[in-house]
């Protein structure tokens, strides 16, 4: 769809399309899911997030020997499954709300239960370990954040304290050097 993930789950090795892209989800931390990605061919009876344009992709059977993917939480279903929901857990659902970002939402339940249709997947998880947060987002593992900047010193440097007292060295904090903000 034009959303660019959905959710597979299909009962023999399949080949992965080489302009799709499919990932695990292997911890959930806060309110993110930390995705592994698949190379080469999907193992039978596992649920993925398939990342792509949207469009339709062969995914075609493998002959290829495959093992199964480790530490995969995600559930898949080969047929629509009534999934009766357990007290210790939290149920989550791709989606993709028109006020919000494509990710896992907590699953709406019907009587103690929620459907997850034929050749989908479902991310149960346990309350007392993990996350209970309503929305749970994608983390490939890419930087997000500038850790530290390195520059060179400067010598001879007009050193001033968040205070404007002139300081002969810049210590541990936040000081002004020669007009211009500096953490060290």
């Amino acid at each position: 769809s034009d959303a660019g993930y959905a959710t597979v789950c299909i009962d023999y090795p399949v080949s992965i399309p080489e302009d799709a892209e499919v990932y695990t989800v292997t911890t959930v931390e806060g309110s993110s899911a930390k995705m592994t990605k698949i190379e080469g061919v999907l193992p039978e009876n596992t649920g993925v997030i398939v990342k792509a344009a949207a469009g339709d992709y062969d995914f075609s059977i493998s002959a290829l020997p495959v093992s199964a993917t480790n530490g995969n939480l995600l559930v898949g279903t080969v047929v629509d499954t009534d999934v009766a929901a357990d007290a210790k857990k939290t149920y989550y659902v791709l989606s993709n709300p028109e006020n919000g970002p494509v990710g896992f939402y907590k699953a709406a339940l019907t009587d103690g239960k929620f459907k997850n249709n034929a050749n989908k997947a479902y991310l149960p998880i346990t309350n007392q370990t993990e996350s209970s947060a309503r929305f749970l987002g994608f983390d490939f593992g890419t930087e997000t954040a500038i850790e530290n900047i390195e520059g060179a010193e400067v010598e001879n440097a007009v050193v001033y304290d968040l205070s404007g007292r002139r300081v002969q060295k810049a210590q541990k904090g936040l000081y002004i050097v020669n007009g211009k903000k500096d953490v060290k």
